[in-house]
């Protein structure tokens, strides 16, 4: 199989399909792979417009899941919420860490294009200060392992 150039997390809303459609207007379908963390909790027209994106640019959209917002809810005893982050720490940022370990340990190095909007909210554009959006930068530098 041909190694994946750019990784594109796709949530299915705008930010990330415009982030994909701005990846293919430099790459080819086959160099990109998009990836969809399944909180299993997603609104069905979400899972539709991610298999029409698969179908609409041609691209591989590979889904993982590290359980669900229901399961995370009651072992926490809560809904997540503003300080309640654990459904994006453990079924988003969890498994995206380690699909791309595991992409990278398979095929070696790739870039991850975010699709994101700083000024969404006061946390992340407090979170993204000084990051400029054409930067390259290491792994380690935005992905912390625990």
């Amino acid at each position: 199989m041909k190694p994946v150039r750019i990784l594109v997390p796709i949530s299915g809303g705008k930010d990330s399909q415009a982030c994909l459609k701005l990846v293919l207007q430099q790459y080819d379908p086959s160099d990109v792979r998009g990836l969809f963390c399944d909180t299993q909790f997603e609104h069905p027209l979400t899972y539709a417009h991610i298999e029409k994106m698969r179908d609409m640019y041609g691209v591989r959209i590979d889904h993982v899941t590290g359980g669900s917002v229901l399961g995370k809810s009651t072992k926490y005893g809560r809904f997540p919420g503003g300080g309640a982050r654990h459904c994006t720490d453990e079924l988003k940022i969890r498994e995206t860490k380690i699909y791309c370990k595991a992409l990278a340990e398979q095929q070696g190095g790739f870039q991850v294009w975010y699709g994101m909007r700083w000024g969404e909210s006061p946390e992340r554009e407090k979170r993204y200060a000084g990051k400029i959006n054409d930067e390259l930068y290491a792994p380690h530098e935005v992905i912390k392992h625990k």
